[in-house]
């Protein structure tokens, strides 16, 4: 299950930037430390109704053979996605790559077509898609209602109804609370001056320099607009055409969310079709289709040193749930 988005591109940077390789150490022309923001320390939410949640998130008898549970593409213990090309559903194999559902609640919008704005609204995909869950609400509804263990859980979670809206509502409150403070360059962020390393600080350099902070920005170094996949290259993503596909528009072929490069070192494979292993090789394909340029190897390395910095410790939520 696809709880976020379908990646089609590691992160895709702006056409409007240069395209042409510029060094490390030229001036960006506007303020990038304006344009991103470290992930907060403290995220509010209410705990009983996130721990409802996760009791959710974990229950393959959402699903309608009662084998796949939103767990089953989203492994909580790893990366929140999965290392395999494209997820199994109940219905065999699906059409994309999972992607982390950690730091989900920092996109602006949701599924790489970007056809959901709100965590509950876009829960109803993976329940309903015949390649995922393949269920229904009124099946879902039936079977929670029935069960003893979850109607404490509603009871304790504010005494809740026990109903499509807050289970939905429950799932939406444990993603939200599934964020991951503390990277290295959020100490940076925060003014630790010596958290990078003389590389990672000249990947920093070069992802603004040649534009890709244009598009990956925020809290969450992108996750809050659509771009173009391919400006400068044609890129093979065979039948997705992106929000294509929703709006039926010409002028809408290939556009996608741009991608969030949070813990991006570990959720391999990349793009939406898990096509590529490695951030090297990722990094190449996002700079000639994005960029229209062919980075050097050190230039290469700097960018992907840099983006392991946004590596993160699992959302410390998960720990104490697992161990009550």
């Amino acid at each position: 299950m696809r709880f976020e988005t379908w990646i089609v591109a590691l992160f895709i940077c702006s056409p409007l930037t240069m395209a042409q390789e510029q060094h490390a150490s030229d001036t960006p022309q506007f303020d990038s430390l304006l344009l991103v923001e470290p992930i907060p320390q403290y995220v509010e939410i209410n705990r009983d109704i996130a721990k409802l949640g996760w009791v959710l998130f974990n229950d393959p008898n959402l699903s309608s053979n009662q084998a796949i549970s939103c767990q089953s593409c989203h492994d909580l213990t790893t990366n929140g996605a999965e290392t395999t090309r494209v997820s199994t559903g109940v219905n065999g194999i699906g059409l994309r790559n999972s992607l982390t559902v950690f730091n989900s609640s920092l996109n602006y919008r949701f599924f790489w077509d970007g056809r959901s704005n709100t965590l509950e609204d876009q829960i109803n995909g993976p329940i309903t898609n015949p390649l995922e869950m393949d269920s229904d609400w009124p099946q879902v509804e039936r079977y929670v209602s029935r069960s003893a263990q979850y109607q404490q859980l509603f009871l304790s979670a504010n005494d809740l109804t026990i109903s499509s809206d807050n289970i939905r509502l429950a799932l939406a409150e444990f993603m939200r609370s599934l964020q991951t403070p503390n990277s290295t360059f959020d100490l940076f962020l925060q003014g630790d001056e010596f958290a990078l390393s003389e590389q990672e600080k000249r990947g920093w350099d070069t992802f603004q320099s040649i534009g890709c902070v244009q598009c990956h920005q925020g809290p969450n170094i992108g996750g809050n607009m659509m771009q173009k996949f391919g400006y400068f290259s044609e890129i093979n993503i065979l039948q997705d055409t992106g929000k294509h596909l929703v709006t039926e528009e010409d002028q809408d072929k290939f556009y996608f969310r741009v991608a969030s490069l949070r813990n991006v070192a570990q959720t391999a494979p990349y793009f939406h079709d898990g096509r590529t292993p490695t951030l090297e090789a990722a990094i190449r394909i996002m700079a000639k289709g994005q960029l229209g340029i062919a980075m050097e190897n050190d230039t290469v390395a700097d960018i992907e040193a840099f983006l392991r910095t946004l590596s993160a410790p699992r959302p410390a939520i998960l720990e104490e749930f697992e161990n009550e």
